[in-house]
């Protein structure tokens, strides 16, 4: 029953920190079919190719001080290792704030070249003015939105997240709807959002922030930090570098992978990486599944990793973890199409339909977000015994599969290509990562139930693909009550 009673606290930690989470994806979900209304898909396509850089640099910007951050927090806490929290919290946010603001002056100087990198249009390097801007925010506000995880106070990290999603949401329709701005309004809104996030937090920089610097600590952290970033960089190729594929695709190969009834002038590769986006966005209920449990859950084994049954417990919530991952993933596969084109006034539909060529994508994308869900799973016995450099070996396993597909698959498939690619990507890291820890930190995983459960999840898309009969909702349901049964069955074992 104690193991009960601590998957059930995780559980509810994981729901509150959700609220903001699944909020603000839900938020972002709703956004786009408002951006679906007002952009083409091209103009949409560069709003996500300017966004995708924020992948990679924010994995530059924080380098791991984040993690850091929680390790050494939660070590003073246990151990009483004579560091106050306070020269922690003081050392980690001087430390990004010094740093982010020299990475920004050299993004900006560098602006011509980052450009040409991501093949932005000249027209457009203006953008990257605003991206300075959010990064140096963001930056400053992760230390203190890790010391509320840390602190088990997911009420308030949830009530700072979503005044920022208000605001974001806001300025977008103010700015879009009211002034009939562009796609400036977009970074304008997140760059006023990223500014509120820092003067929410104002009372824990006040409570915890001195005028001092660590220098001992602040080695001690870099080096348990520092292998986060090629980790942290081999995720974001696996992840993103995808749109970058996309967006180098001639006009001839765009023209190939048009779909049914597609104007040719639609042929860029802005369009193809606004279609992939979209589907992206109705992916949204399995990536934010994976981001709130990913809140919860590593603060959860870092606080129970001395428990005497530590490993099972690991390993009972990775199966449950698992199952309904593989309920929601069929779910949004099964309702996708009823979602897009839900009615709305004026003869619309939730999504415009120039955006729904991208949906044959979708399961596939949900997917990958199984195999990243599991990959966060395995991180506890990585975290647990210090062996971060695994995170930085698995990521960049994930990248080279990532870079390598993509290259071959994205010429000759398109969409397809790239999401297989970014599939592969994170089970290539899941594999490895679990292969590495098993050998310092062994947790009993349910392996076989496990792959029961992915060869019924299978067969029932398999079967809902096959059998048009089976395409309708109550058909639909039918199959995910019998998918949560046998999951039910399988994982829920005291």
């Amino acid at each position: 029953m104690k193991g009960t009673s601590r998957i059930r606290r995780l559980a509810s930690e994981t729901a509150v920190y959700g609220i903001s989470s699944v909020f603000a994806r839900l938020i972002n979900f709703l956004l786009f079919p408002f951006y679906s209304h007002v952009f083409v898909p091209g103009e949409y396509g560069i709003v996500n190719t300017v966004f995708a850089t924020f992948i990679f640099l924010n994995v530059l910007y924080q380098y791991g001080m984040e993690s850091a951050y929680l390790k050494y927090a939660s070590d003073s806490d246990h151990n009483g290792d004579g560091r106050a929290r306070s020269d922690i919290f003081s050392t980690s946010v001087w430390s990004l704030v010094a740093t982010s603001l020299l990475f920004s002056a050299l993004l900006l100087v560098l602006r011509g070249p980052t450009s040409a990198l991501i093949d932005l249009d000249v027209e457009w390097q203006h953008l990257l003015y605003y991206v300075a801007a959010i990064l140096i925010l963001d930056t400053a506000v992760v230390v203190p939105f890790a010391e509320l995880r840390l602190t088990n106070r997911p009420v308030r990290f949830a009530v700072v997240k979503l005044i920022n999603v208000g605001i974001n949401v806001g300025l977008n329709l103010v700015l879009i709807l009211g002034y009939g701005m562009g796609i400036e309004a977009v970074f304008i809104a997140n760059l006023v959002a990223s500014a509120s996030s820092i003067v929410l937090m104002l009372p824990s920089y006040l409570k915890l922030l001195r005028p001092a610097f660590d220098r001992s600590l602040w080695r001690e952290m870099l080096y348990f930090g520092l292998p986060f970033i090629p980790g942290g960089l081999g995720y974001a190729f696996s992840d993103r570098v995808n749109l970058f594929f996309l967006q180098h695709l001639d006009g001839e190969q765009v023209t190939r992978m048009l779909p049914a009834g597609v104007a040719p002038a639609a042929a860029t590769s802005n369009y193809i990486v606004g279609l992939f986006s979209g589907a992206t966005k109705i992916a949204v209920m399995m990536a934010l599944v994976v981001q709130m449990f990913r809140y919860a859950w590593q603060p959860f084994f870092l606080q129970h990793s001395r428990d005497e049954d530590a490993a099972p417990l690991f390993g009972r919530v990775f199966g449950l973890f698992v199952g309904a991952c593989i309920l929601i993933a069929l779910g949004v596969t099964f309702f996708a199409k009823e979602l897009v084109a839900l009615p709305l006034p004026g003869g619309r539909h939730l999504i415009a339909e120039s955006y729904w060529p991208g949906l044959v994508v979708v399961p596939i994308l949900l997917l990958g977000y199984v195999f990243q869900g599991m990959y966060y799973n395995f991180s506890a016995g990585a975290y647990i015994t210090k062996n971060t450099k695994f995170f930085a070996t698995c990521a960049m396993a994930g990248a080279v599969v990532a870079i390598v597909l993509n290259a071959f698959l994205v010429p000759r498939y398109g969409m397809y290509g790239a999401a297989w690619a970014t599939a592969a990507a994170y089970f290539t890291m899941a594999i490895s990562l679990h292969f590495f820890v098993q050998r310092v930190y062994p947790v009993p995983y349910p392996w076989l139930r496990t792959l029961a459960l992915f060869a019924v999840g299978g067969g029932s898309y398999a079967a809902w693909i096959r059998y048009t009969f089976l395409q309708s909702w109550y058909a639909e349901a039918g199959l995910l009550v019998g998918v949560a049964i046998v999951a039910f069955l399988l994982m829920w074992r005291r």
